[in-house]
C-alpha cells in the first residue's frame, strides 16, 4: 500500500511540472519595457536635440531589478569572456593585452554608470538606472510626477559630462501613488 502512495504522488507531482512547463512555454514572453509600451494612453515621447525622453507609468520596481540584473549578467558574461582570454595560454601577447584593456574599459564604465546613477539620483528622483552595454545609454528614472523636457535635457547634460559624447535616451517611470 506504501508503493502505491508514493506513486501517487510522484506521478501527481510530475503532472504538475508537465503542466506548468506546457504554460510558461505557451505564454508569450514580456519584457517589462513591452508592457509599458502596451498602454498607449500612459506613453508620451518627445524628441531632444541630443536624445529622446520618453515617459510611462510603472507599478513597482520590478522593472528596475530586473533590467540590473540583465546588465550584470551581460557585463559579467563579458567579464569571464576577457578573463578566460587571459588565462588562456594559446593566445598571443597581442591579444591577451587587449583582452586586458577591454576588461579594465569594462570596469570603468561600471564605475561611470553608479557616479551618473548617484548625480541624477542627487538631483532629486526616487530611482535611477542607467545601462551603457547598448549602443546607446538609456536612462530610466523614476519620479513622482511626469517631468519637462529642461529636466530631461539636465540629465542628459549629465550623462555626457560623465559619459563623453555618446547618445542618450531619457525615459521617466512615474510611480503609481
Amino acid at each position: 500500500m506504501l508503493l502505491k502512495k508514493q506513486t501517487v504522488w510522484l506521478l501527481t507531482m510530475l503532472s504538475l511540472i508537465i503542466v506548468l512547463s506546457v504554460y510558461y512555454i505557451t505564454t508569450p514572453e514580456q519584457s517589462p519595457t513591452d508592457l509599458a509600451a502596451q498602454d498607449e494612453d500612459k506613453k508620451e515621447s518627445a524628441e531632444e536635440t541630443n536624445g529622446k525622453s520618453v515617459v510611462t507609468e510603472v507599478d513597482s520596481d520590478e522593472m528596475f531589478t530586473e533590467l540590473r540584473m540583465k546588465i550584470q549578467d551581460k557585463r559579467s558574461e563579458l567579464q569571464a569572456k576577457y578573463n578566460e582570454v587571459l588565462a588562456s595560454t594559446s593566445v598571443s601577447a597581442e591579444v591577451q593585452s587587449q583582452a586586458l584593456s577591454q576588461l579594465e574599459e569594462l570596469q570603468e564604465l561600471a564605475m561611470k554608470e553608479d557616479t551618473l546613477e548617484t548625480l541624477i539620483k542627487s538631483m532629486g528622483y526616487e530611482d535611477v538606472l542607467v545601462n551603457t552595454m547598448d549602443s546607446e545609454v538609456q536612462i530610466i528614472v523614476r519620479a513622482d510626477e511626469e517631468l519637462s523636457k529642461s529636466e530631461a535635457n539636465a540629465i542628459m547634460r549629465k550623462a555626457q559630462e560623465q559619459l563623453g559624447d555618446k547618445h542618450v535616451a531619457v525615459q521617466f517611470q512615474v510611480a503609481k501613488k
